[in-house]
């Protein structure tokens, strides 16, 4: 029998003292079915749903019809319950402090998806994070929404953070202290691969056993850096498949704990020097632009929303200003809930502001 090419990879513990308390189907599974879960040492449902038939097969010494019933079981234990359209009426989106771009996206950023943000170094990546961070702290105040920040190119500023919940509690007329709103930021901070892998391992746990951060907001700034620093050319393949995984894991978190997911890409030239000779790209700009996504297209597949910033041309002075804040151009690249659109930002200290005119 061929391996299953289709499965889902949510993480779902499973215990190993008693698996029937987990993996029960529609069909109820033979005692011998679970016995032999049990004497595997397969301890995840998400481990068992990335195993191929043959491979299970040989681990849980079952014929091919008791594999799939065992499949079939865990599979029902992962899938998202049913929900009613008022309930997700519910999942209100979190805003990002752009007004233009939040009414094109429907309000915002969506819970239950994950946003990434492409550009280059220096375009205002973080600052944007950092931003919608702010916004996520200011407007659910009220229910102890969190943040958790894994930085990975040593971006994250707190002071700026401050600055912009100040701001942002001012502009919504909310009465709120902002050193008390920055209690409820969680920063993991990793600048290679393993501390990164030791971060996310962490972020399920910190979701579900700390109550200062409810449901909020994950940033994951940026998840190129460590991925284009560890993975040479020839391990692509390995690369892909982790970057799949922990995919899974974002995705999971969201839908589960009801999370808005928001993570930052790197970007190369087309001839792919800036990421070590790679050419597995996925295309960003508009059709003249040699700028493309790092990490290929298997990986654009796993977001949800694709926001692309870059540089704009540069406007003249308004009449009376010494000088013309920085354009910057934000693009709404992928989105299956709306049409494609661009928006045009200036850099300022008050943040990236919407262009006047």
């Amino acid at each position: 029998a061929g391996p299953f090419t289709h499965r889902h990879s949510r993480m779902i513990a499973v215990r190993p003292a008693a698996p029937d308390n987990v993996l029960h189907g529609p069909k109820q599974l033979s005692q011998e079915a679970l016995l032999a879960v049990q004497r595997s040492g397969i301890t995840s449902a998400r481990r068992l749903l990335c195993m191929s038939e043959l491979e299970l097969v040989e681990a849980l010494d079952l014929y091919v019809s008791d594999v799939r019933a065992v499949v079939a079981a865990a599979a029902a234990v992962c899938a998202p319950p049913p929900s009613t359209a008022q309930q997700l009426m519910r999942e209100a989106p979190l805003p990002t402090g752009l007004a233009a771009l939040d009414g094109h996206l429907g309000g915002g950023l969506r819970p239950g998806s994950v946003t990434e943000i492409v550009g280059a170094s220096a375009v205002g990546k973080t600052e944007l994070c950092l931003a919608v961070a702010a916004e996520a702290l200011v407007t659910g105040h009220a229910r102890g929404a969190g943040v958790v920040y894994v930085d990975t190119e040593c971006g994250f500023k707190a002071t700026r953070l401050l600055q912009l919940v100040g701001r942002s509690l001012q502009r919504r007329g909310v009465q709120a202290d902002p050193h008390e709103l920055l209690y409820r930021v969680t920063v993991l901070a990793a600048d290679e691969w393993e501390g990164y892998e030791q971060c996310l391992s962490r972020i399920r746990a910190l979701f579900q056993d700390d109550t200062r951060l409810a449901t909020g907001l994950l940033v994951v700034d940026s998840i190129a850096a460590p991925a284009r620093a560890h993975f040479e050319r020839a391990r692509l393949s390995e690369r892909q498949r982790l970057l799949s995984s922990h995919a899974a894991l974002f995705k999971s978190l969201a839908e589960e704990e009801g999370l808005v997911v928001l993570v930052t890409n790197q970007v190369q030239g087309s001839s792919g020097s800036v990421d070590g000779g790679l050419r597995e790209l996925s295309r960003v700009g508009e059709p003249e632009d040699e700028m493309s996504a790092c990490l290929g297209t298997s990986w654009a597949h796993c977001v949800n929303v694709r926001l692309v910033l870059h540089s704009a041309e540069q406007p003249p002075a308004a009449v009376g200003a010494t000088f013309a804040p920085p354009r910057r151009q934000l693009r709404v690249a992928k989105a299956n809930f709306c049409s494609a659109a661009s928006f045009d930002l200036d850099a300022t200290l008050e943040g990236l502001v919407q262009a006047a005119g």
